[in-house]
């Protein structure tokens, strides 16, 4: 590795610490004296710099954390767009130049026409802008001046071009840009650790604390290359010893296989085959490790990153090592919360002429309207589903509108929306265009229903829902861990209800979550007017709770408490007790049928589906009278038979039968 070589000269100089500061502090003391929100996106100030949510939320936080006092600045990343900033702000060039030159370690098997390591070198410079009395830093040249469209470079782009490491580089820049400008006291709030997962412990060792937030359910053991994180925690002088000790342990029996082959499906796990220098470690991990805090959007979210409670992942996960890590991280994980942005909470439904609204959307106001507000993502939200249920109740004659605001840079192709717009153009608004926000609002008013069907546990705590509700739009939503917060999993006759929960889905293609949308939309949109009163009153209510004001209070007393060493942790409330046996549970056979395949039968109390598994090919077994699952499956080398079992509740496990052989097989339940 190549020393860099690094001439800076920056404001607010402060020599770095090289060791964690251990005086006792005083009352003072504790109060953060500066906060820096940092992430490789930090647009928020200005639209035309938004690439994503992130965005938004750290502007809207920084303004909140300003209002409560406290000296806050952003840091980010120019990608190119200080000259387009030049035009809309005034921009400060600061005296800071920073050479790196560093080699990264590169897996040969990601990387064949690269060589062991890359040399990546950039003469990073600063700029400042400040919008509402807020500094913004923007760290610009070489690589990070890449992709100025996109701002992130494209997934295809891994192992072919070394641009992919722009944002590895933002953050050997920013650790560094860190140590040499922070003053003491200082907390810096980190965001999404596959961005930040290298600058906690270096920035501690220089005497500041930083607080990471998980923004978004990444499947669970996404990891990253050691040789990498270890080379460059020693490049920003910090010890490398905390990636020691994070590899998973071997996942290699019968029904761990066949849970490793399958799950990446799931968007919940990630497969990382054995090789000749296979080195890796789990980024979560060295997070929660490295971090003062790690912090979470949600309750639920919290409970489903560190639980995995009734996924298909939920057998495995209590393997891996990022489970361990997260266990023993438990007196540092806090719930700093998201909120519902000023405009939305002030939204007034009463205020809005609903007939001209609908009616400029070529939309019939006598017809009740469903509302559904995401970016483009057929699996992660739902969509496909969505789509097939709207259309099943339209074709059978049910009357209403449905507003789809269907995010997306390229025109929508999806047959499923397209398909269901075409069929029903009189009540379909089907959109991927950018919408402007007070047009987003209007339209939420004028719903009745407002339809979130996401799949895959991938929701954090999902705005546009929080959103809508506060519109007055009543949900009907999947009971995901990260949404429950909204009140739409209470019972229907709950005071507190606010509208109607669909079953959690981990399936590409879900038959089940189509009826039950069926069937939910149905039901509400029969509902006396009084019941969809109480429910839009209670909707309203539980969404406007959600500010940031309260965020920013919440994120206050977690800063303090990270610096005066008294931070109080996110108790989670004890698992829902089960009223059924869990999903594994149940008894079966397993017998010739011929030369080539075998006859399956199995049977448990409250089972919905039951999937045999192989990597990702799946067989359904079909419920037979008597209540058992049968079904014919070609014949395989495996000793067990491994089956994705659901509950009619929704929760998901595993199940392993012995093959047909001549010895007993090898059992493996889960």
């Amino acid at each position: 590795m190549t020393e860099s070589r690094t001439e800076s000269r920056t404001e607010s100089r402060t020599e770095p610490r090289t060791e964690p500061r251990t005086e006792p502090r005083t009352r003072s003391d504790t109060e953060p004296s500066n906060v820096v929100e940092c992430h490789f996106e930090f647009g928020g100030f200005d639209h035309r710099f938004v690439k994503g949510g992130i965005s938004v939320y750290l502007w809207n936080l920084s303004r909140a954390l300003r209002d409560r006092g406290l000296a806050v600045s952003g840091l980010t990343a120019a990608h190119g767009t200080v000259p387009e900033l030049r035009r809309h702000h005034d921009v400060t060039d600061l005296d800071h130049v920073d050479t790196i030159d560093v080699e990264i370690p590169l897996d040969p098997a990601v990387w064949p026409d690269h060589g062991p390591a890359a040399r990546i070198t950039a003469e990073v410079t600063a700029h400042r802008i400040t919008v509402d009395g807020i500094d913004v830093v923007l760290l610009a040249g070489g690589p990070l001046d890449g992709h100025p469209e996109t701002f992130y470079p494209p997934y295809e782009s891994k192992g072919r071009d070394l641009g992919f490491l722009k944002p590895l580089l933002f953050q050997l820049a920013a650790t560094r840009y860190l140590i040499r400008t922070m003053p003491p006291g200082t907390v810096v709030h980190l965001h999404e650790p596959y961005y930040h997962y290298l600058m906690p412990a270096p920035l501690r060792r220089a005497g500041a604390e930083t607080v990471c937030t998980v923004q978004s359910n990444m499947p669970v053991n996404k990891k990253v290359y050691g040789p990498e994180a270890r080379a460059l925690l020693r490049y920003l002088g910090a010890d490398e010893a905390p990636v020691a000790g994070l590899a998973d342990p071997p996942l290699d029996t019968p029904l761990e296989r066949a849970m490793r082959g399958y799950l990446p499906v799931t968007h919940l796990y990630n497969e990382y085959p054995e090789r000749p220098g296979h080195d890796y470690v789990s980024g979560l991990a060295l997070v929660a490790r490295t971090a003062s805090a790690l912090d979470f959007l949600s309750p639920g979210q919290l409970e489903h990153v560190t639980t995995q409670r009734d996924t298909p992942a939920q057998a495995l996960f209590q393997r891996l090592r990022v489970r361990h890590e997260l266990d023993l991280a438990a007196d540092r994980l806090v719930v700093g919360g998201c909120a519902v942005g000023p405009a939305w909470l002030a939204a007034d439904r009463t205020r809005v002429d609903r007939a001209a609204v609908l009616r400029r959307h070529g939309l019939d106001p006598a017809r009740p309207t469903i509302y559904h507000n995401a970016r483009h993502a057929i699996h992660h939200k739902g969509q496909r589903e969505l789509a097939r249920a709207l259309r099943r109740l339209l074709d059978a004659g049910r009357r209403f509108n449905a507003v789809l605001h269907c995010l997306s840079p390229l025109p929508l192709t999806d047959p499923e929306l397209t398909g269901l717009a075409e069929a029903h153009p009189d009540a379909v608004w089907l959109s991927s265009e950018p919408v402007p926000e007070a047009e987003l609002i209007e339209l939420a008013c004028a719903a009745e229903l407002c339809l979130f069907p996401s799949k895959f546990e991938m929701d954090t705590f999902l705005l546009a829902m929080g959103e809508a509700m506060a519109c007055g739009a009543v949900p009907v939503a999947t009971a995901q861990l990260g949404m429950t917060h909204f009140g739409h999993t209470r019972p229907p006759d709950h005071p507190e209800a606010t509208g109607a929960a669909l079953p959690r889905s981990f399936r590409a293609d879900d038959p089940a979550l189509v009826a039950a949308i069926e069937a939910q939309v149905d039901r509400l949109l029969a509902a006396p007017p009084e019941e969809l009163a109480r429910l839009r009153a209670n909707a309203v209510r539980t969404a406007r709770g959600f500010t940031w004001e309260r965020v920013a209070a919440t994120f206050h007393a977690v800063f303090a408490g990270v610096r005066a060493g008294t931070l109080t942790p996110h108790r989670p409330a004890p698992a829902p007790s089960a009223s059924a046996p869990e999903p594994g549970t149940g008894t079966g056979t397993v017998e010739p049928a011929g030369r080539d395949h075998w006859r399956i039968a199995y049977r448990a109390a409250g089972v919905r589906t039951v999937d045999v598994v192989r990597a990702t090919t799946t067989w359904p077994l079909t419920a037979d009278p008597t209540g058992a699952f049968t079904g014919t499956v070609p014949a395989a080398a495996e000793p067990v038979v491994a089956m994705l079992v659901t509950r009619a509740d929704g929760r998901v496990g595993w199940a392993a039968l012995d093959a047909p052989g001549p010895a007993p097989q090898e059992r493996d339940d889960t």
